[in-house]
């Protein structure tokens, strides 16, 4: 039976409502003029925690980290066949060197077949790994192939496009041209080409290793923004009802997985037609905005929220059986503060399906049955007054 409860607050730890919100001022910074927003991807903060979660979860993240660790092999091989060439330097050090890189080689390329999808750390250090090595290499090339060679810096390059931020790709960039002009140089100086030729040979590989990745990036940024954009709500960031459609079987899943409670949240703010009437519609999107940052605090680390209409919200988390009640009271304490300059209440309904409940076995849309049941408590809370939880065992 549905039972009606005060709210408790929780001690547990929040955190802003999502990455996704923070990436949105990006969106927003956006300027008609190119150096506009050439500045706003410069500046745009980058979310690893995304980038890898979504690698980790996306049935094409085992293929990426199959190529990567092919490519990493294929790189420690060049290393062994360069030793085959009678140009090549053969002193200890030189021979010692390239062992190292083909064992390190060996040992990245392991990484990333038996480890998922690393974070922020671990692709930095993986790219950075790769300048390194593919400088090394060249240095140890014989002069007539490094500037051949420097064709690898677009393969690591194509790396910092897709996994790492605007910043990295651009010290990845002056690091590899810095590289190439020097390589030109010295090959010109042995003279292994006349002065046309080089330049001809580094325009060309310059157009490779730094056109192609910088303007790929780019352009994956404005696509990958807006299309994440339009699952966002612009008032608050929040996911709207197309983002939460797209993100809530992930917490469900990860709730059955690990035996803990999922529940739906449901939250309406109490009486919002005065609010806008009284203090007008700016004031009532500050309301909407506050509640919704709040709102993602409390939740924020345990599931996601969504925006679904003018005043309503959805949250869908997963925590431990013992702090379930506690996560869904304390909801509505954190949404107050009499500091507020408008103060409002909310109504909350909650669905809870506990670990061992039989809906997990049965063959139902155990989300659309969670949601509809959370909204209609919603209703009834707001029904006998509203400032209220009502939540119900499925």
């Amino acid at each position: 039976m549905p039972s009606s409860t005060s709210a408790n607050p929780t001690g547990h730890r929040s955190r802003d409502i999502s990455d996704e919100q923070v990436n949105t001022s990006w969106h927003r910074r956006r300027r008609d003029s190119s150096a506009g927003t050439l500045r706003a991807w410069f500046t745009q903060p980058y979310d690893y925690r995304w980038m890898a979660e979504f690698q980790r979860s996306h049935p094409a993240g085992a293929l990426i980290r199959l190529v990567l660790a092919f490519s990493t092999f294929d790189f420690g091989a060049l290393a062994v066949i360069s030793l085959f060439s009678p140009d090549a330097v053969h002193s200890p050090s030189a021979i010692v060197w390239k062992a190292i890189l083909v064992l390190s080689a060996v040992v990245v390329s392991a990484l990333w077949l038996i480890r998922p999808f690393p974070g922020r750390r671990g692709v930095v250090a993986y790219g950075v790994y790769a300048d390194l090595g593919t400088a090394s290499t060249l240095v140890l090339n014989p002069p007539g192939d490094a500037l051949l060679s420097c064709v690898l810096f677009a393969i690591v390059g194509t790396f910092f496009t897709f996994f790492l931020s605007p910043r990295w790709l651009v010290a990845h960039l002056v690091f590899a041209v810095t590289v190439i002009v020097v390589v030109a140089i010295a090959t010109y100086d042995v003279g292994n080409a006349d002065l046309a030729s080089t330049i001809f040979r580094v325009n060309i590989v310059l157009l490779v290793v730094a056109g192609v990745p910088s303007t790929s990036h780019l352009l994956v940024t404005v696509l990958s923004e807006d299309a994440r954009s339009s699952r966002l709500d612009p008032l608050t960031g929040l996911l709207n009802r197309r983002g939460l459609d797209a993100a809530i079987d992930d917490v469900w899943l990860r709730g059955r997985e690990r035996g803990r409670c999922v529940a739906v949240l449901a939250v309406d703010i109490d009486r919002f037609k005065a609010v806008n009437d009284e203090y007008g519609h700016e004031e009532g999107d500050a309301v909407i905005a506050r509640i919704a940052e709040r709102l993602g605090s409390h939740v924020g680390n345990y599931g996601v929220l969504a925006r679904t209409g003018g005043e309503e919200y959805l949250a869908v988390v997963s925590t431990s059986r013992l702090h379930i009640d506690a996560l869904i009271h304390g909801a509505r304490r954190v949404l107050l503060d009499p500091a507020d300059t408008v103060a409002v209440t909310v109504s909350i309904g909650a669905a809870i399906v506990y670990w061992d409940s039989a809906l997990w076995d049965q063959n139902v849309d155990i989300v659309t049955r969670a949601t509809r049941i959370a909204d209609s408590l919603m209703y009834e809370a707001k029904a006998t007054g509203g400032d209220r939880v009502v939540k119900s065992e499925l």
